[in-house]
């Protein structure tokens, strides 16, 4: 592999663009003369500034593995669990230990139990002044 101005033995890649640079023509930093510089003696392609560029928030090359960004995992609103799971009606996530019925975590599991009581409780008490009404007559 040889050096992209010289054809000599390249030595590294730039950090920025990724072209080959040998030892010659590779500045600080590993930077080729293109990206750590302007213009450059014997280089045939146009510049765009004679001001060296910035430096960049990389510390290493694009093609180069780059650390992860920080990432939390989900956790259970109830025990900090890792939760697997969201709750369609509160949109609290919850763990397997904290699940409630048809999708929905514990809380309001027991919330929606509670509707379905409260709503049977005055279901048989219409049906028991209905019979009430129908024995009197």
């Amino acid at each position: 592999m040889s050096c992209h101005l010289c054809e000599s033995e390249a030595v590294t890649r730039c950090h920025t663009c990724g072209v080959l640079i040998c030892e010659q023509h590779g500045g600080k930093d590993d930077l080729c003369t293109q990206c750590s510089g302007g213009f450059t003696a014997g280089d045939p392609r146009t510049r765009i500034s004679d001001e060296p560029l910035g430096q960049s928030k990389q510390s290493g090359g694009w093609w180069r593995p780059q650390e992860a960004e920080e990432f939390q995992p989900t956790s259970c609103y109830q025990c900090q669990a890792l939760a697997r799971a969201v709750c369609r009606n509160c949109l609290s996530n919850f763990c397997p230990e904290h699940t409630g019925p048809n999708g929905l975590c514990k809380a309001c599991g027991q919330s929606a139990n509670l509707g379905l009581w409260v709503m049977a409780g005055v279901a048989s008490l219409l049906v028991i002044w209905l019979l009430l009404q129908w024995f009197r007559a």
